[in-house]
């Protein structure tokens, strides 16, 4: 049971269904599944609560680790974001509330809020279909990128496995090494210092995921995978991808794969989740299209500012 509001607790693999029966109201923000909830609590610090029957989420920031409070809800929302807001202020925790999905948003219409986009914190949303097919002039340079990564590696393939095999495992961490390595090279791993602790924290939580694992194999190696999450909706959810990038055009590939595979179970839209304001990240989001995002926002009161 999630504890009522100013009761708090550690979020715990057994709160799945607890939290997505208020989730699953909503589009799926990436912030707000529980999946995601769970992985990328790796600092053991995460919190939950429920005020005015809307899901209150303490997070701590990806980059920095200070904490701060979102909520998930219409039920009396101005009042639950100025709860909220006094209650941070008690904790000397910053009072801006973030991650505030556009549905809690227009219900705090016509208040003394000062309202933000939170830009780097968009979900990106594609199109299942536009991935799968590839079609057209605006994806003209994946196109010819999967079918470059083909004529060049003739004996790829694409497999579903499942979490639960170890040898799968082993090699999904061998891979995210590879990986690591690189971005090493490119001294870019501070903007991903908490993933493989995510990755580890889904791959020992195994049995309460329902998740779709896709791998792409070249003479039996892997190098390169993604974990992606059938939600509400009619829409699956991108936890994470990864590849040894040595070989020219392995994310085309396997995000064309994927979604072949989503477009065949009748999936409509795929949540890439954020950028997170990193550049390299948006340009690779954008590259792909996206048709909407899911926007989120920060919440702060009048006379903070």
């Amino acid at each position: 049971m999630i504890p009522i509001f100013p009761n708090f607790k550690k979020i715990d693999i057994k709160d799945r269904k607890s939290i997505e029966s208020y989730t699953s109201k909503y589009p799926p923000y990436s912030d707000f599944n529980f999946t995601s909830l769970w992985a990328w609590d790796t600092n053991n610090e995460r919190m939950i609560s429920i005020l005015n029957d809307n899901l209150v989420v303490r997070f701590t920031d990806y980059e920095n680790d200070e904490p701060f409070f979102s909520f998930l809800g219409t039920n009396k929302s101005k009042n639950t974001a100025h709860e909220l807001m006094r209650f941070a202020k008690t904790l000397s925790i910053s009072p801006t509330l973030r991650f505030v999905p556009e549905e809690i948003v227009k219900s705090l219409e016509n208040s003394n809020f000062i309202i933000e986009e939170d830009r780097g914190n968009f979900d990106y949303v594609f199109s299942i279909s536009e991935l799968a097919n590839l079609a057209g002039v605006k994806f003209k340079e994946k196109r010819h990128s999967v079918n470059k990564f083909l004529r060049e590696y003739p004996n790829v393939s694409f497999e579903l496995k499942e979490l639960n095999n170890r040898d799968t495992c082993e090699q999904i961490i061998s891979v995210l090494h590879r990986w690591s390595e690189k971005k090493k090279l490119d001294n870019k791993m501070h903007e991903f210092k908490h993933e493989e602790i995510a990755i580890n924290r889904l791959l020992e939580s195994v049995s309460d995921n329902k998740l779709i694992v896709s791998c792409v194999f070249l003479n039996k190696e892997m190098i390169g995978f993604s974990i992606d999450e059938i939600s509400v909706g009619g829409y699956a959810i991108s936890h994470f991808i990864k590849a040894d990038n040595s070989y020219c055009g392995v994310y085309d590939f396997l995000n064309k794969k994927i979604a072949e595979y989503l477009m065949s179970n009748n999936i409509l839209l795929w949540n890439w989740e954020q950028d997170l304001g990193i550049k390299s990240l948006e340009r690779s989001k954008n590259s792909y299209r996206p048709v909407t995002f899911l926007k989120k926002y920060k919440i702060s009161l009048t006379c903070e500012k």
